[in-house]
């Protein structure tokens, strides 16, 4: 979705204790989700890996939230094609004749 410079907004973030200026049009409550998404995000790679920190944790929690990304998304072009063959049937089933 393409949006205007008008319609986006600053914002501040912290992300491990680094301090970044992002813009979104999506409202500050969204940009705090994101947030605390991604702080859980790393801090669960950090557990789970037994890291303390650094590039190499930030890449495992980006491709573990890719993971993510793509399995919802390869999810939901499954319930999509299974809707349309649905209403597909359905259309079929109340022409006349």
């Amino acid at each position: 979705m393409l949006v205007s410079d008008s319609e986006l907004k600053q914002y501040q973030i912290n992300i491990q204790g680094n301090r970044f200026a992002i813009s979104s049009p999506y409202g500050e409550e969204h940009i705090r989700q994101v947030e605390r998404f991604l702080e859980a995000q790393i801090q669960t790679v950090r557990e789970q890996a037994g890291l303390t920190g650094g590039t190499q944790t930030l890449v495992l929690a980006a491709l573990n939230i890719t993971d993510e990304l793509l399995k919802l998304k390869q999810s939901e072009s499954s319930h999509h094609q299974r809707l349309e063959a649905a209403c597909e049937q359905l259309e079929r089933a109340l022409r006349p004749g």
